[in-house]
This record gives structure tokens, sequence and C-alpha cells, in this order.
């Protein structure tokens, strides 16, 4: 080998040496900057952690406590918070019209308090306006309206309302989005009471329907969030409420919520579940005084 190409040739390793050398320390930077973004991680983290706790301590305090007693019906209801994903709401209430109770069941999709300030609308919206008499379409097109002037661009609100009058056990009911009904009377097939409406959200611009159902006695609602739809699906709804057309309200809840938990495989869900179911016990009421 000439003295020419043995120069070269240590030109070209020690020019090799510098490029690596210089690769070396843009990788002990790159791995600097990694454990940087690591640490802003695990805290960011944390404190996600922290403020769903808070989150959900502060959304249980939302949902009504007790439920009034209305005669001729039993009713029964159970919230259970998603790991994840929050902003179910529901309530059960009476009208200033003794013979008349409201039911409204929300899921709002977001994170975090944007679900859970979707939720405070519907709660502010409908203890104001509902014991009024306002028919459920038109509380539900007041409430779509409050969402779509506060929501984000990806934030959605469904939502079922029905109002059961007593005097003729009609029930006058609106639903939007992803939130069903079932109803179940005696020696008849479940029949879904599901939404021709979207979810409520910056887009929305329909016109909410009213719909009205005459209820039979020993007959059954069901309403449940997205949450609980999801993971069971409604045909299995549909096959549990008819396996348990004889137990009680409270055995037909328990077992919608203990077969969502099987199926999931965890013990908590991932989103919020709700579940009411009302049944009527009788058509015998005493008229007041």
């Amino acid at each position: 080998m000439s003295i020419d190409e043995n120069a070269r040739l240590k030109q070209k390793v020690a020019l090799l040496e510098s490029e690596l050398s210089k690769k070396n320390s843009e990788v002990v930077i790159y791995r600097q900057e990694l454990i940087k973004i690591s640490q802003r991680l695990d805290y960011l983290m944390s404190q996600i952690s922290h403020d769903l706790k808070v989150l959900s301590e502060v959304q249980k305090n939302l949902m009504p406590t007790e439920i009034p007693t209305i005669p001729g019906f039993e009713i029964s209801r159970k919230f259970v918070f998603g790991s994840k994903h929050g902003g179910d709401y529901f309530d059960i209430f009476e009208h200033e019209d003794k013979f008349k109770f409201g039911i409204l069941v929300a899921s709002s999709s977001g994170y975090a308090m944007s679900a859970l300030f979707l939720s405070l609308i519907l709660k502010v919206s409908h203890v104001l306006e509902a014991k009024k008499g306002n028919a459920p379409d038109k509380i539900l097109q007041q409430i779509a309206d409050e969402i779509k002037k506060t929501a984000k661009g990806e934030d959605l609100t469904s939502a079922f309302y029905a109002v059961i009058d007593r005097r003729d056990f009609s029930l006058q009911f609106c639903s939007a989005g992803k939130v069903n009904g079932y109803y179940l009377a005696p020696h008849k097939p479940v029949q879904v009471l599901k939404s021709s409406h979207s979810a409520f959200g910056v887009q929305f611009s329909e016109k909410l329907s009213l719909a009205t159902l005459e209820l039979e006695p020993k007959s059954r609602i069901c309403v449940v969030t997205e949450g609980l739809e999801n993971v069971l699906g409604v045909e299995n709804i549909v096959r549990i409420m008819t396996d348990n057309a004889k137990n009680g309200v409270h055995d037909l809840r328990n077992e919608l919520l203990f077969q969502a938990q099987r199926k999931a495989g965890t013990e908590e869900p991932i989103r919020d579940q709700t579940v009411v179911v009302i049944e009527v016990k009788d058509r015998v009421i005493k008229l007041a005084k």
C-alpha cells in the first residue's frame, strides 16, 4: 500500500471516528431529552389520575342519593363510575303536578371536566324547566341549544327524557343519541325505544320529536347509557330483560351490570354505566281530595 493510500485511509478513519463521536453525543442528548419527557409524562399522568379521582367524587355527588316514592311504581337505579371516561347523569323527580314524574338519563362524551360540565348543563336545564310541564321534546331541544353554544368540537351528549302521567299511565318520551330505553309488557317481546336523532353537539341542528307509550300493568321500562349498551349490545339487553321478567327490578338491574362486568372481564368499566328500571305495579291511583 502506497504512502498516499495510507494517508487517505487514515483520513477516512478519522472522519468516521469524528462522525461516530458526534452521533454518540446526539444519542446522549436524545436520551436526556427522553428522560425529561418521561418524567414529565409521569407527572402529568399522576395529575390526571388525581383529577379523575376528584371528578369521580364530584360526579357521584351530582347523582341523586334518594328518589321519590311514586305510588304504583317500583324503581331501581344504579350508576357505576368509569375508570377512564365519565359523563353520565340521571335523575327521577316529581313535577308540580303530583300525578306526573320525570326520568332523565344522559351520557356525555369528552374527557374529564368537559364531559362533567355538559352533565351540569343537563342538570341545571331540567331542574329549571321540567317542572313547568313542558313536553320532553321541548326540554331536550332547549338542552341541545345550550350544549351547542358551549360544547367543543368533539363533545357529544346523548339523552333520554320521559314523563309518566299516573292518571292514564301514559309515557311521553324523547331521546337523542345513544341512551336507549327498553319496554317489556307481559307476554310481549321487548320493544326498543331507540332514538332517531343524533347526539347533541356543535353540529346538532335537528328538530326533536315526541313519542307516546301506554304502560300496561306489570310492565317495565329500562333505560341504559352508552357505556352499558356498548358492552352488552342490544340483543343481550333484550335477552336479559326477557329472562328476568319474573324477577324483581333490583335483580334485573344487578344482572345487567353483572353480565356487563363479566363480558368486559374487568371489575370497573372503562366508561360510566347507568341503568334505571321502572316497573308498573298496578294501575290504581288515589286521587287527591
